[in-house]
């Protein structure tokens, strides 16, 4: 099985600078835990999605 060659760091980091940038605008406070949360999730289905596709890019070439 091929693995992606990179795990999606930069649009983790993006992904809770944007929540917890919010949680500060929106409440006055920043809860990093919670924005770390939704972070590491969010990254960890975006590097399971391009592993998805990755399998299936292969799996349709040697199909051809």
């Amino acid at each position: 099985m091929a693995v992606p060659g990179r795990i999606p760091i930069t649009e983790g980091i993006a992904v809770f600078i944007g929540v917890a940038a919010w949680d500060l605008l929106a409440e006055g406070r920043l809860d990093a835990v919670k924005a770390l949360l939704i972070a590491g999730s969010c990254t960890l289905v975006w590097f399971g999605i391009r592993c998805w596709r990755d399998r299936n890019a292969c799996r349709d070439a040697r199909d051809d």
